[in-house]
Order: structure tokens, then sequence, then C-alpha cells
């Protein structure tokens, strides 16, 4: 599966004469001409795409010291816990905890294809970041 993701940059003002102009990045993802914004160019973002695009339903769970997401499809669950930037997504049979930022497009696209494979059953995603002028 291919996947083109755009990158798109605007200089925004900040509202007064005092507030310097800074960029601000947004994402999206297009999978078959159909673009899905992403809050970020990071795992919890790629991986969530990719799954609900793949067929996967998403739950929140809230619990009474934790909330975690937990995504089904069929007979398949896989459950996704953030604790302050760490991530872990686990089966019932594998368990993983990444980062959910990497210094290089290569790794973080390495780490989302990592979980997908052994954890979704997905197969791997081919990953194409573009710029767009704005």
């Amino acid at each position: 599966m291919e996947a083109k993701i755009t990158c798109t940059t605007e200089l925004v003002q900040g509202g007064c004469n005092a507030c310097p102009v800074v960029p601000s990045t947004s994402y999206a993802i297009c999978f078959d001409q159909t673009a899905i914004p992403l809050g970020g160019l990071e795992v919890e973002s790629l991986i969530m795409a990719v799954a609900l695009k793949k067929g996967f339903r998403q739950d929140l769970v809230m619990g009474f010291d934790e909330d975690y997401t937990v995504f089904k499809k069929e007979q398949q669950q896989v459950t996704f816990k953030d604790f302050y930037g760490s991530l872990t997504y686990e089966n019932s049979s594998q368990k993983m905890t990444l980062k959910n930022t990497y210094d290089s497009k290569e790794e973080l696209f390495t780490q989302v294809n990592r979980v997908l494979n052994e954890l979704f059953q997905i197969e791997s995603v081919a990953f194409k970041v573009e710029e767009v002028e704005a």
C-alpha cells in the first residue's frame, strides 16, 4: 500500500504588532485520493490513520486510573496506551513500546511499519512525503 503525506508550512502572524511571524506546519495523509489530516508527523497519528483505513474500529476505554484506546477488527484487537510520550501497542501475544517522534523520517516510517506488520497484521506502507506550497 502507498500513502502520500503532504506537508504545508504557512507563516502565521501572532495577531498584534509585538507578536512575531511564526511558521505553522500541517500534515495530511492521502490514500486513494482521500486526504486525512494528521495531528503531526508522529507514530501515533500515522498508525491510527492506517489502521482506520484498513477497517479497524477505534474505541476509547476510560478507567479509574488510566485511559487507553483499543483498535478492533473482527477477532483482532490491539491496545494503545500513551504514557507521557512513551507509546505502548499490545495485542494478545506481543507488546511494543516506542517513542512518538523520531529524528529521521526513515526511522519514523520503519517503526510505524514494524507496529503495523507485527501487531495489526497490516502489510508495510510506502510513505512518500511531499512539500506543498500554501
